[in-house]
Parts: structure tokens; sequence; C-alpha cells
């Protein structure tokens, strides 16, 4: 046992545990990106399915068509280089994933520790939902990647100008990638400014998010020019939505229309505001459908992508240490995560399992990743004091009883 302590108390050990997990993590990722292409290389893209013909009919950044732009725009970059548009989507996202991993035990590793940072890392490299959703090309990829970066830079502990300039053209980019992240940027800036609040730069924060609504603004500018709305793509899929919750799911590629409910006439179409969208059924229907979206989350859909249900034990405890420890940071991105989601999460999008696509809790299955590295890492903190404290017990009573023995012997 006194072997097994000195082990843990060399100083040498942090970084030896740091480099065999990472090459876990680093062979867990190549392992997922290898068989994702191989199993889904030639399955039907669906978000992505048009994302080719927009960046061909594109003339410029903003000009995306029914898409937010930095994914299309990336699309386009590949084509002009030569690339056939369905490949390059899949091995852009595959792309995407990598740098996500990479990116995540950068934006953790200084907060809450080189362990948590590498089993995150490792719990994010192996899950199947992240290869399958890298190969559809998900556009909730790409906004998480500038989604951390700005949540990193944002919360930065000096507000420098630099901070403050990277964090806004993240943010922006984030929105960029898919509109609705704007929600969590909100909720990210507000649990930074709860936290700090004395130390808070409320300058530096202005100037992040006035540049994220300034790099994203002329979308919003040319959507309402061309479709006489600033949201026009987004609140288009807001009246599909509310159809499907109504009337019930069509598979893509269906031509037909929805009926309405007297069998006869089409079902309305045309766009959807987001408030209307969320007080379709009224006040109370909204705060009902809340509840539900949320219970639905929490109990069926954020296990079911966490898929090794094992983590969920990890998740808990990192739940009670960010709790316990000071770290509500990453409590403050799970919700930001769910947020967006919760007023789709009732509907029965997927008929088969119920619920809507888990692509919608990418976002949230970071976090939970992020929390089970750090439930690791402090379980190993309270095992390693455990076993301080229990050696210290068992020698501290032989080394008085030896000092007692010599000095028997002594006289």
């Amino acid at each position: 046992m006194t072997d097994f302590f000195r082990a843990f108390s060399k100083a040498d050990f942090p970084r030896f545990f740091r480099g065999v997990v990472l090459s876990m993590a680093g062979a867990a990722l190549l392992m997922n990106l290898t068989a994702s292409w191989k199993a889904y290389r030639n399955e039907p893209l669906r978000e992505a399915a048009s994302r080719s013909l927009m960046a061909e009919e594109s003339s410029f950044f903003y000009a995306s068509g029914l898409a937010e732009p930095v994914p299309v725009a990336a699309l386009k970059l590949a084509m002009a280089a030569g690339a056939e548009p369905d490949k390059a989507v899949r091995l852009e996202g595959l792309a995407v994933f990598a740098v996500l991993a990479a990116l995540t035990f950068f934006v953790l590793r200084a907060r809450f520790g080189e362990a948590a940072a590498a089993m995150a890392v490792l719990f994010l490299s192996a899950n199947p939902y992240m290869g399958y959703y890298a190969m559809q090309g998900s556009s909730h990829l790409y906004a998480l990647v500038f989604l951390l970066l700005f949540w990193h830079y944002f919360d930065a502990p000096e507000h420098s100008a630099a901070d403050a300039l990277l964090a806004g053209l993240s943010g922006g980019l984030a929105c960029l990638c898919r509109a609705d992240a704007a929600l969590a940027l909100l909720v990210l800036a507000a649990a930074s400014w709860a936290l700090k609040r004395r130390a808070f730069g409320l300058k530096r924060a202005g100037q992040a998010l006035g540049l994220a609504l300034l790099l994203a603004l002329p979308y919003a500018v040319y959507q309402k020019t061309h479709y006489g709305s600033g949201f026009y793509a987004q609140e288009l899929s807001l009246r599909r939505w509310a159809t499907i919750d109504r009337y019930g799911y069509r598979p893509p590629g269906y031509s037909g229309l929805w009926p309405s409910e007297d069998g006869r006439t089409p079902a309305p179409a045309g766009p959807l505001g987001a408030a209307a969208f969320v007080l379709r059924a009224g006040p109370a229907g909204a705060l009902r459908e809340a509840a539900a979206g949320l219970g639905r989350a929490l109990l069926h859909e954020l296990p079911r992508i966490l898929y090794y249900k094992f983590l969920l034990v990890l998740v808990f405890l990192g739940l009670y240490a960010a709790a316990a420890l000071g770290k509500e940071r990453l409590l403050f991105f799970l919700a930001a995560g769910l947020l967006p989601v919760l007023p789709l999460a009732s509907i029965n999008q997927v008929p088969a399992a119920g619920g809507i696509e888990l692509r919608y809790y990418l976002w949230s299955l970071w976090a939970l990743c992020a929390l089970a590295g750090l439930g690791f890492q402090e379980t190993l903190a309270w095992v390693e004091t455990g076993i301080k404290e229990w050696v210290a017990g068992r020698i501290e009573p032989l080394v008085k009883a030896g000092g007692k023995s010599k000095r028997k012997v002594s006289r």
C-alpha cells in the first residue's frame, strides 16, 4: 500500500496520466472517424441535402439562401477547389469533429484541470453520435466550435481587448452557423456576469456582443431584402415544426400537403414568427410544452445521446462537484445548450422513437462529457485524499510505537 501511495504522490503522475488518456482519446477519435466514414458515407444527407445547391447559387458570403452562411461558405470553398459536394460535406464534418475534440482540451484544461479535460475529450471522441452527425455535416457541430470559443474568450479573467475581439468574432460566427445560437450566447453572457459581477468588464462585454451582432446583422438584412423577413429561413422552419406538431410527420421528399383538420384544405403555410410558434397553444400551452420538453430531454434524450449509460454516474458526480467547488460554468453551458431545444423537445418529429433528432442535443452532449470528465477528476482526487488519510492513520501509530520501543531499549 505504501508503494501505491508513493506512486500517486509522484510529481510526474499527472503528466503520465494525461498522456495515457489523450492517447486513448486520439485512438478513439481515429476509430470513430474511420468507422463513421465506412458506415455512413452512402447514407443520404438530411439537413445538408441542399447545401451544395445553395453553395452553387450564392454569389457572396451572406447570399447563402435558406441556410446560415458559414457551412454553405465552407462547402463553396471546397467545391471551388474541385471537391465532390457530398463527399466534401462529410469530410468537412469530420474535420470539424476533430477540431472540436482538440478545442475541448484547450478550453477545459485551464479552468477545470488537465484530468477533466483529457477525460472529456475521450468521452466525446468515443461517442458514435458525434461521428454520425459529423458525417451528416450538421450545422450544430459548426456552431458548437464557435460557441466554445465565445465561452472561453468572453469569460476570460483578463477581459482584454483581444479577448473581447475574439469573443465577438466567435459569437458572430456561431450565429452564422445556426441562428438559435444567439440564445445560447445570451445565456452564457448573463451567466458570466452573474458569476463575476463586480469584476465583470461591462465595456469589454458590450464590445464582444456588439461585434457579434455587427457580424451577424448583414445576414438578417440580406434575408429581409430578398424574402421580406430578417429570419425568413428560420420562420419557415418554425412553420414546419408547428405543422409536424399538429398534423404529424411527413418523411423527407414528401411532395404532398399536410391536410387541415377538415381533411380538404391544406394546412397553413408560410413563415411563422418565434413568438407565434412558442405561443401557438397560448401561454399555458407554452409552459406545458416547455415542461414536457424538459422532462423528455432529461429523462430520455440526454441519456440516449450520451450513449454509454455508465457515464451517467460520472455526470452526476460532475454535477455535484460543479456545484460544490464553485465551477457552475459547466452547468450554465448545459443550460445554454438545452434552452433553445425546449420549445421543440416535446414534438414527435421521429415517429419510430418519438421526440426530435438527436443532433439538436449536441451542444448539451458536450456539456455532459465535460461534466463526466470533471466528475472523474474529482472522484480521483477524493480517492487519493482517502488513501492518504488511510495510510497516515495506519503509519502514525506504527511510528509512535516504534518511538516508544526505542526509548525502552535506550533505558
